[in-house]
């Protein structure tokens, strides 16, 4: 099933990338750009921010309107909040390293605040992702690997998502998001603070 829809969401990505305008507009109907930045996250209920890891992958957008348009992403996602294992010991926990595929679809609303006649410089998204944890390695506080004590029953994950960026100029972005696990018991939210460049 994972496999089915990793290959449904990537033949929507090139779908989204490879076909041709549909009508005349003064604006681009597809773009693709690369995502790049950072996750933060609880994981073991101390600060919001302990810890961290890569956010980043390719994103293609289809664009139906003046101001809205629907994206889609393909991301390697490390330590976000998105599964809780079935069982973890009580231990102090040190690193803690939780590899994801993301794939987020949601819509845009395109704003015009300080820049409206070339580009819309405020961004505003809500959606959902799917997330599929295929790789993990989790040590206590003295160094030693316990990723062999922590068991997972299911490694997928829907979530929910809202976001924003404010792009510097036409292809430059400052985004931020927020992702919380429908299933949220026992999970909290993962913050992304990221750049993107849209070709």
């Amino acid at each position: 099933m994972n496999l089915r829809f990793q290959y449904i969401a990537i033949q929507i990505l090139f779908l989204v990338l490879t076909l041709p305008s549909l009508s005349q507009t003064n604006y681009k109907r597809f773009n693709a750009g690369v995502i790049a930045g950072l996750n933060f996250a609880e994981l073991e209920g101390k600060g919001r921010t302990d810890y961290y890891g890569i956010n980043a992958g390719l994103k293609g957008c289809f664009r139906f309107s003046k101001h809205t348009q629907l994206g889609l992403e393909m991301l390697y996602s490390r330590n976000g909040e998105y599964i809780l294992p079935a069982y973890y010991p009580p231990l102090e926990y040190g690193k803690i390293n939780l590899s994801h595929l993301e794939v987020p679809l949601y819509i845009e609303w395109l704003i015009g605040v300080f820049e409206r006649e070339n580009f819309y410089d405020w961004r505003i998204q809500l959606g959902g992702a799917y997330a599929s944890l295929f790789h993990y390695k989790v040590f206590d506080k003295d160094d030693r690997n316990v990723t062999d004590e922590i068991i997972y029953k299911d490694k997928t994950a829907v979530l929910l998502q809202a976001g924003t960026s404010y792009f510097i100029t036409k292809n430059i972005g400052i985004h931020f998001r927020s992702s919380l696990p429908v299933q949220a018991d026992g999970l909290s939210w993962t913050m992304a603070f990221r750049m993107e460049y849209m070709f």
